[in-house]
């Protein structure tokens, strides 16, 4: 066994990770990062071609930090000179009796972001595509898009290492089988490798409370089943004509979401909400019952694509707290631990600034913009 050390260690490569580890590599830090799977693996959260990005949240305090979300994402493109974001317009949608929108659209007022708000009748005649019911609840947010989000996290870590150097060392293909906090510092102990931390990020995702239990909340593994579809004229579904798009129902496996393809040629519709899962024995099959689940939304919403072929499927998986919140936060009485995970299935979005808020807390010990509600529990708290 090797052994390991550095100033600034992380535990896994997805999303968060890899923000972190280029928002750390930026201000001259060392980092090794490591990953128990291949770089870009599907076995997580932070795979497929593209997320949806938005200011329309129906929570204040999310809606709240989308200026600074989409200014992290201008700057990373600015310091790759690569394109990152594609501004499809968003909409978000519910039956009357659910206030989703009415409070999406109250966040957007506050904000100041341009938005329309109106009944389902209206949003078809101008978006013919759609086929939501009449009485339905919609806004329309002509900022909203999508980020490439495979090719997003590839980069911060190329950007780590092309500014880190040989400061800089990731490690792939290497499980995590424990960390050791008995110790002055963390030590985490993987496949061939023994790592010493003077700081030590623990975004694993799916098995960030396996590797450091007793976090003090309830997280729940659940795996979502994303469809592709191709509709037979996709003229309609291109960027430029159909928007990403949020449904929101009365009940917590009511909510669907889809978007536009980069290539033109297939639309991404999920349900939000899944079953749970073992992340280690997932099964990655999405069934003909998965799709028949995403073909019976889109009768009531896109019905020209309820019966479009199945051109590609894939599994994502959510790591959620009960109220959908974050958790990035110090392990409580470890000042040199950081819990960066979970992120409830909303988190992509906010990845590039978190990276930032993790940077700054590992190096300054706090930051500026990070929410208290992503706390985790203290005792007596």
């Amino acid at each position: 066994m090797h052994d390991l050390q550095s100033r600034n260690v992380i535990v896994g490569g997805g999303a968060m990770g890899a923000a972190a580890a280029y928002a750390l590599a930026a201000r001259g830090e060392p980092v090794l990062l490591i990953e128990q799977f291949a770089l870009g693996h599907d076995r997580g959260s932070s795979h497929g071609a593209a997320r949806i990005i938005r200011h329309s949240y129906a929570d204040p305090a999310y809606a709240g930090l989308m200026p600074a979300a989409f200014r992290a994402w201008r700057e990373l493109e600015a310091a790759a000179a690569v394109p990152l974001f594609t501004r499809t317009g968003g909409v978000s949608l519910c039956p009357p009796g659910v206030d989703y929108v009415a409070r999406v659209s109250a966040c957007l007022g506050q904000l100041d972001v341009p938005h329309r708000r109106m009944a389902g009748a209206d949003w078809n005649r101008a978006n013919p595509a759609f086929g939501v019911p009449a009485d339905h609840d919609v806004v329309f947010e002509p900022d909203a898009g999508m980020l490439a989000a495979a090719r997003a996290v590839g980069l911060q870590l190329e950007l780590a290492r092309a500014v880190g150097g040989d400061r800089t060392l990731v490690l792939e293909r290497t499980p995590v089988r424990s960390i050791d906090l008995d110790g002055p510092r963390p030590v985490v102990l993987a496949d061939g490798v023994r790592v010493t931390a003077e700081r030590l990020i623990v975004a694993a995702g799916a098995w960030a409370d396996r590797l450091v239990p007793g976090l003090g909340v309830e997280l729940a593994v659940t795996r979502q089943r994303v469809c592709y579809l191709r509709p037979e004229e996709p003229t309609p579904y291109r960027v430029g004509r159909l928007p990403a798009f949020i449904a929101m129902g009365a009940g917590p496996l009511e909510a669907f979401y889809g978007m536009p393809d980069f290539g033109g040629t297939t639309v991404k519709v999920a349900r939000h909400g899944g079953l749970p899962t073992d992340p280690d024995l997932d099964d990655r099959a999405v069934t003909a019952a998965d799709a028949a689940i995403v073909r019976e939304f889109l009768r009531g919403c896109l019905p020209g694509l309820a019966d479009a072929p199945l051109a590609a499927a894939e599994t994502c998986l959510y790591t959620s707290t009960p109220d959908e919140r974050f958790l990035v936060d110090f392990l409580p009485g470890r000042g040199d631990v950081l819990v960066a995970s979970p992120c409830s299935g909303h988190g992509f979005k906010f990845s590039c600034l978190i990276g930032r808020i993790l940077a700054e807390m590992a190096v300054d010990g706090a930051s500026p913009i990070r929410p208290s509600a992503w706390d985790l529990p203290r005792a007596g708290g």
